[in-house]
């Protein structure tokens, strides 16, 4: 298993740093990227059932940089999701202190929605999520719109892995009034026993508004279903 598991992961990350780049020009034309900073983004998610179609999930976050102050990011919250046909609808609140400097706070409150279109067709899974987000307190405007398209393809016979995915994400700024944020990531789900996931994945984002402007992550998504 650790063979096929690291020839996988060596391809994604041959596709998603192409992928990430053709996706980042757009808003890289406007300025010179710098070099990467290669940081580390890890979450737990630890979801509860609430009826046949509503979770509550719990979720912690740290992520952690190459030559920044770190952590550069520590978030806790709760996530409210509604599933209606193809939709999931979805609620949250986040608690975060931001370290490396970005021109806000470095601690805040997130107010979040969310709305999430996903439909399957045989092997494949196309999935659209909108997002608000809006820093409770803060001067301003302080929203951000999020729009992300992703497309999965499910590997029944590759043993834990249960299936690959590739995304990309676009943020516009309400302070600045602008698109500032492209963020592209290319993984793997990991599936251990009934209850447990963990989502891998290796992460290019582009933010001309933020310091570092361009980070390279390896990201570590830890899925935990409470029944």
């Amino acid at each position: 298993m650790v063979l096929p598991l690291h020839v996988t992961t060596s391809n994604v990350r041959r596709v998603v740093t192409i992928f990430g780049a053709v996706l980042a020009l757009p808003i890289s034309a406007l300025a010179a990227a710098p070099s990467p900073n290669a940081q580390i983004w890890s979450e737990a998610d630890f979801i509860g059932s609430l009826g046949k179609s509503t979770t509550l999930t719990g979720i912690t976050i740290g992520r952690f940089g190459e030559s920044v102050p770190n952590p550069t990011l520590t978030a806790a919250g709760l996530q409210l999701d509604h599933k209606i046909g193809h939709w999931t609808l979805g609620a949250s609140y986040r608690h975060q202190v931001v370290r490396h400097s970005t021109g806000g706070p470095s601690i805040s409150q997130l107010a979040i929605a969310m709305a999430t279109y996903a439909d399957t067709f045989g092997r494949s899974t196309i999935a659209i999520r909108a997002r608000v987000d809006n820093t409770l307190h803060s001067t301003g405007n302080p929203w951000r719109f999020r729009i992300r398209g992703e497309y999965r393809w499910a590997t029944p016979k590759a043993g834990q892995v249960s299936y690959l995915f590739i995304n990309d994400e676009f943020f516009y700024q309400g302070s600045a009034s602008e698109w500032s944020r492209t963020r592209a990531q290319a993984g793997m789900n990991l599936k251990f026993g009934r209850r447990t996931d963990l989502l891998l994945y290796y992460q290019y984002q582009y933010d001309k508004l933020s310091s570092p402007a361009a980070i390279n992550a390896l990201g570590l998504t830890l899925k935990v279903n409470l029944e």
